[in-house]
C-alpha cells in the first residue's frame, strides 16, 4: 500500500507571523518567501505558543500573503517537507485562505 499521495499533506490555521531577517530564500526548486503560522493553545497552567514555518514559492500565493497583516487569521494547506541542506521542517504552501 502506498500513502505517498497524502501522507505529508497538512492543513494548519492560526495567525500570520512575519519572520524578521530571514523572510526570503532560494533552493534548487526556486525562490521563496517564508513566514510562520502562530498557534496559541492552552498548556499546563498557561498558554503555549507555536510558530510553524511556511515557505511560499508560487507568485500568486505570495500576492495573497502580501495582502495579510501581522496577526491576521490564516489557513494554509500544503505538504510537510524538510530542507535538503539543514533538515529543518517546514510547510510548502499549496494554498492560503
Amino acid at each position: 500500500m502506498c500513502f505517498l499521495e497524502w501522507e505529508n499533506s497538512v492543513k494548519i490555521a492560526g495567525k500570520v507571523h512575519f519572520l524578521k531577517g530571514r523572510a526570503e530564500g532560494e533552493t534548487g526548486t526556486g525562490k521563496y518567501v517564508q513566514f510562520a503560522v502562530r498557534q496559541d493553545s492552552e498548556w499546563e497552567g498557561g498558554t503555549r505558543r507555536d510558530f510553524l514555518v511556511v515557505r511560499v514559492y508560487d507568485e500568486s500565493l505570495r500576492a495573497r500573503l502580501g495582502a495579510k497583516q501581522e496577526g491576521d487569521d490564516i489557513v494554509v494547506e500544503g505538504t510537510l517537507r524538510s530542507s535538503r541542506g539543514s533538515g529543518v521542517n517546514y510547510v510548502r504552501c499549496g494554498s492560503i485562505a
